[in-house]
């Protein structure tokens, strides 16, 4: 009788610590996050930014800060809402840019400058200094793009509404028109896109709006404080049809190709830069730096760059390997990876192919099986995995890692898991990864899922690299 006591007390005792045990295990696979938070109805925090600093960003280096185009105005009261109601449309718009791309018949040579990811899609933005006198410019950047252009006073009846005024060519002494007999004109312009002599080029976008203008010579300062990158290929664009009013000046164009800034300032930062996207409504700004402070931190892990098109080749691609929830690797046929991932700044939300998107989603609602999900006949527009938060203060979001070849991994932050969705006030939070139709490539890794990270771009490297709390 006493040895069955003591058996009974011992194995309570066990039971109890293997709980305990568990229950620690399990919040340490989760993230908790304050539904307050979550759907909060601001895009941008209401404290001001906080610069960036040595303890916040690479030192050295041409560094700029970064903010959501959201938040570059005071006042600026866009709402998650008001956010989310554009984000399927734009990332709609950029998968059809890239697999266009990917289907045109075209010389690498030509793409750049004709067939552009759109604009309206991009959601970052950072201040360069241009011509002389110096001019400090408000403009989207985007890892897509080549051709780096602002809106110029030429622009006549076509202009769209900037915050700042308008860049006037005749006013910098060190502007120049591109003839069309210069190399560079090939690369970005068909050979008839000529006016007076002067070389022009058009960029003709998936939502149907397009800009063109002439191509030229100019100085160009990667931060507002950095010192100033002569004979800079970029566009003075002069024609607009359709677009909106962005408010900012123009674009920055980081991709890969030849009239990309960082091909053009090779020689000065090595084909090298990162940026750290913050989450939203933090205090914190991100950075984007060029040259070799782009690479500073000791638990940056590496990816090679592929090239699975030529197409593509003004994109980041490298391989996606495979995805796990919580450390549990979900079962993935290796086709679904075969076609490359796209590292891409102007996306949002990742998109996988249905082979891989379905057993995330499947395993991601199995870990959220205690919260309500919305029936599937009334889920938000276009997201299958959706549920209805009303009630709970916190919620325990499984972890999501996306891990590619040469053991390059993202923790996805908790930030980049869920999206709120649906009407001002609502309590829906649905999970930020859709399905994706054939494009010819296997994912777009969008900019949700890589927000708190040092992301690094080295050109020269061939490779691309992913450091943890890159933004603090």
């Amino acid at each position: 009788m006493a040895s069955s006591a003591i058996k009974l007390t011992v194995w309570l005792l066990v039971s109890t610590t293997c709980q305990q045990v568990l229950t620690a295990q399990q919040q340490q696979q989760h993230h908790t996050i304050s539904v307050e938070s979550l759907l909060s109805s601001t895009m941008c925090s209401s404290a001001p930014a906080e610069e960036v600093t040595p303890a916040s960003r690479p030192e050295g280096g041409s560094t700029f800060q970064i903010v959501h185009r959201a938040c570059r105005s005071p006042g600026n009261h866009m709402t998650v809402s008001d956010h989310y109601n554009t984000i399927l449309q734009h990332d709609h718009h950029r998968v059809r840019s890239i697999h266009r791309r990917l289907t045109a018949q075209r010389t690498p040579t030509s793409i750049p400058a004709r067939l552009g990811v759109p604009f309206h899609s991009l959601e970052y933005v950072v201040t360069i200094g241009i011509g002389t006198p110096r001019r400090n410019l408000t403009v989207l950047f985007d890892t897509g793009s080549d051709l780096s252009w602002v809106q110029c006073t030429t622009c006549g009846h076509s202009c769209y509404h900037q915050e700042e005024p308008l860049f006037n060519p005749s006013s910098s002494s060190s502007y120049s028109n591109i003839p069309c007999s210069a190399v560079e004109c090939d690369i970005a312009s068909d050979p008839e896109i000529c006016s007076g002599g002067v070389c022009r080029y058009n960029m003709s976008y998936v939502d149907g709006s397009s800009t063109g203008g002439n191509l030229a010579h100019e100085t160009v300062a990667l931060s507002p404080s950095a010192p100033a990158d002569t004979g800079i290929v970029f566009g003075c664009s002069d024609v607009f049809i359709d677009f909106d009013d962005f408010g900012v000046a123009g674009l920055l164009g980081l991709g890969r190709g030849p009239l990309s800034i960082v091909s053009q300032t090779q020689r000065d930062y090595n084909g090298s830069l990162s940026y750290c996207l913050p989450p939203r409504g933090s205090s914190t700004t991100g950075y984007l730096t060029f040259g070799a402070a782009a690479q500073p931190q000791a638990n940056l892990a590496f990816t090679p760059l592929t090239n699975i098109s030529p197409q593509l080749s003004s994109f980041y691609v490298v391989e996606l390997a495979g995805i796990s929830v919580n450390g549990a690797a979900l079962p993935i046929l290796p086709y679904a990876f075969s076609g490359g991932a796209v590292v891409d700044s102007g996306t949002v939300m990742t998109q996988l192919l249905p082979a891989a998107y379905y057993p995330l989603r499947d395993e991601f609602r199995r870990h959220m099986a205690s919260y309500t999900m919305l029936p599937e006949g009334s889920m938000v527009d276009n997201l299958d995995t959706c549920y209805d938060v009303t009630g709970h203060d916190v919620v325990n979001v499984p972890r999501v890692a996306l891990e590619f070849g040469g053991g390059a991994r993202i923790d996805v932050d908790a930030s980049g898991i869920l999206l709120v969705a649906g009407a001002e006030g609502s309590s829906v939070a649905c999970l930020a990864f859709q399905p994706m139709g054939p494009v010819g490539i296997s994912a777009i890794i969008g900019n949700m899922q890589q927000r708190t990270y040092n992301v690094v771009f080295d050109v020269a490297g061939g490779r691309v690299g992913f450091g943890a709390n890159g933004c603090s």
